[in-house]
């Protein structure tokens, strides 16, 4: 009987390939890979996030990191124009078929680009991979996606109607949020009513199973208050210039247009460090090397970050995240 470690080696294989062919789509559209630290003195200080504290002599030393986009950000804000990691990011919390405290992140940045354009690229990608790896992921009806055209795009709000017949306003007030839910007779925690971000996305979990199977889909306008670090689409303060990919129901990459202004983005810190207070979570140090160098002004940035585990797992048809990675957190 093959042990579950040998088993894995089709598939690592084929994760090898995968990862072959991003660097190779980066190299061929003029994108610089960087390797940045991932042991950081100040991080994402997001509600939403936990970082891994890292200590010696039980004195503070720093964490980490839960993304590297503040480097990838600092080096645009230095001069550089397109750059990219594929790097180990750690994030505390839950551990199950889709998470790992571990995982591999592709995240890239850009200067002067546009959402729309970093999409396309995110579809050329993927398509790219599946036509070198001659990988194809199951579809809910059609067998697989073999074009860009087929590939799907709605709003949050047109998803909160299709799937759950909920009309929420265009702030996603709270009240709006849950007046709809009462009308359509869910039943969520009576501990998720009284804070946006918690109901939001426990309305998000809803939705997610239906996105993606029969085409990739990008979930996009998303409100605001989700994000402490992406810039409101033009003429609407309440809805974030943001985009998320789905396939087969799952959250494949995230991205937005980045939020550039120092004094702007401290104050969206700042929210988020009381937020972390009023959830009673441990509070953070901010990365202020970050803030300091978008303070050199004149920055208009956008990028994504793409879960390649996750990836991988679409491509080669894995329901469990352990299932492609070569050791996973229960075996260290």
């Amino acid at each position: 009987m093959i042990n579950e470690l040998a088993a894995k080696k089709d598939v690592l294989q084929t994760r090898q390939e995968i990862i072959r062919a991003i660097r190779d789509y980066f190299y061929k559209i003029g994108y610089l890979e960087v390797q940045v630290p991932l042991l950081i003195r100040g991080t994402n200080p997001d509600a939403f996030l936990t970082s891994f504290e890292v200590s010696e002599n039980d004195e503070p030393r720093g964490y980490l990191t839960t993304s590297t986009e503040f480097q990838l950000l600092r080096l645009l804000a230095n001069g550089y124009e397109k750059v990219y990691t594929l790097a180990a990011n750690f994030r505390a919390g839950d551990k199950d078929i889709t998470h790992n405290p571990e995982f591999t992140m592709l995240e890239w940045e850009a200067v002067d680009i546009t959402m729309k354009e970093i999409e396309q690229q995110t579809e050329d990608l993927i398509m790219g991979i599946k036509a070198l790896t001659r990988l194809r992921w199951a579809s809910a009806r059609q067998g697989g996606v073999e074009s860009v055209k087929d590939w799907r795009r709605i709003s949050v709000h047109d998803a909160f109607k299709k799937y759950l017949n909920l009309n929420i306003d265009a702030e996603f007030s709270l009240a709006s949020m849950i007046e709809e839910i009462k009308k359509a007779e869910l039943e969520a925690p009576e501990n998720f009513l009284d804070d946006r971000g918690v109901l939001f996305s426990w309305l998000i979990d809803k939705i997610s199973p239906n996105l993606g199977f029969e085409t990739p889909t990008w979930l996009y306008d998303w409100p605001i208050f989700q994000t402490s670090m992406a810039e409101p689409i033009s003429g609407n303060p309440f809805i974030a210039d943001r985009s998320e990919l789905y396939i087969n129901g799952l959250e494949i990459a995230n991205g937005f247009t980045t939020v550039c202004d120092a004094a702007k983005q401290r104050g969206l810190f700042e929210e988020q460090v009381k937020e972390r207070t009023c959830q009673n979570k441990k509070p953070v140090t901010v990365d202020e090397k970050y803030l300091t160098d978008l303070e050199k002004g004149n920055l208009k940035a956008a990028g994504m970050a793409l879960g390649v585990d996750r990836l991988v797992m679409i491509l080669t048809g894995k329901k469990d995240i352990r299932e492609v990675m070569t050791f996973n957190w229960d075996e260290v």
